[in-house]
């Protein structure tokens, strides 16, 4: 026990801390979390699509492994210092009991942004790929891009109806499928008439989620015929059977 308080007075020296404002169940499996930065704190140096390091197991019995997890920047409003996050709870591992006894007024530490499954405005035409657990991400990616007038294609999959949720804004702007797990051959299906009739110049695609949907998907885009020219970035969100990635 002596171990664990050093490694809790560890992190807590080295990361920043917020305070939850709000806190909202948004779909099934997947809570919204507000965070407000404290009045004198320095502006987060943020680029949409990075993401923080979330201290979830400070003060609890837990393993090393499971005191922190990672979850997406959904919305960062510097002027407001809030910061908004989703949690999906589809696991039973530390992130998910941390999101459903979080409450207003509890603190909360972290460090970050950082990460590169960012937004590049570089390209002409984009399509962002993922599941639930990707989603606020993809949200946020669409958002900055919609802002700089791209052409942009969403397909986010669930197994249920309820595991889907809008955007801040209440929009549901990122087409949305009900497919079975692991859904790689269906998700080329939807696919294939998107990169065939796109027109040429560059395009990028953003593929998040379930680690093994991300590596076969990639594989199709290196290896597919198809229209324009993609580069693909992903970032595997989970792996079954793995913890440590929600």
């Amino acid at each position: 026990m002596k171990h664990m308080g050093l490694i809790e007075s560890l992190a807590k020296r080295v990361s920043q801390q917020a305070v939850i404002v709000q806190k909202q169940q948004v779909a099934a499996h997947t809570y919204r979390i507000t965070l407000e930065l404290p009045e004198h704190a320095k502006p987060l140096n943020y680029t949409p699509g990075e993401f923080l390091r979330v201290l979830v197991g400070l003060n609890k019995p837990v393993k090393v492994s499971e005191m922190v997890r990672t979850y997406s920047v959904w919305s960062y409003d510097q002027a407001k210092r809030m910061i908004d996050i989703a949690v999906c709870t589809f696991s039973s591992g530390s992130g998910a009991a941390w999101a459903k006894q979080a409450k207003a007024g509890d603190t909360v530490h972290f460090t970050g942004p950082k990460g590169k499954f960012t937004v590049d405005d570089s390209g002409e035409q984009y399509i962002l790929i993922g599941d639930i657990s990707s989603l606020a991400h993809l949200y946020e990616l669409n958002r900055h891009l919609s802002a700089r007038k791209k052409k942009v294609h969403g397909i986010v999959y669930a197994q249920q109806e309820g595991d889907f949720f809008p955007d801040l804004n209440g929009e549901t702007p990122l087409s949305f499928h009900i497919l079975p797990e692991h859904p790689v051959q269906p998700l080329i299906e939807r696919l294939e008439p998107i990169v065939q009739s796109a027109a040429g110049g560059k395009g990028i695609v953003y593929i998040g989620g379930d680690g093994r949907v991300c590596a076969e998907l990639n594989a199709y885009f290196r290896t597919a015929r198809h229209g324009g020219s993609w580069q693909v970035k992903s970032k595997p969100f989970w792996y079954p059977g793995k913890t440590g990635l929600e």
